[in-house]
């Protein structure tokens, strides 16, 4: 029984790790005035969830040493990678939709 609640606080922990950057960009795109900023996180959540997966996956057909250490570092590079990816892409939503307020094509 231990076991088995050390492996969940572990998977909360990964998950909270994967999910928590890209929900912190969207709050703070929130707060600055992006009403929409939270909608496509459903998505984004689970596109993360889904490549970090099938690269945990890959790295342990690969045989690679130290699966734990892995594992670890492909959450938090996909976690990072999307927050990253998803700021652009709602700062580019917003400049696009400036350009279209100001008139311009």
């Amino acid at each position: 029984m231990p076991r088995l609640i050390l492996t969940l606080l572990a998977l909360a922990v990964l998950f909270c790790l994967l999910c928590g950057p890209v929900t912190w960009v969207a709050l703070r795109l929130w707060k600055r005035g992006d009403l929409d900023a939270f909608r496509p996180l459903r998505a984004v959540w689970i596109a993360q969830v889904a490549l970090a997966s099938a690269l945990v996956f890959g790295a342990d057909s690969l045989g690679l040493t130290n699966p734990m250490g892995w594992m670890v570092a492909i959450v938090f590079a996909v976690s990072l990678g999307g927050a990253a990816l998803f700021a652009l892409w709602r700062m580019m939503a917003r400049a696009k939709v400036r350009m279209r307020v100001r008139g311009r094509p």
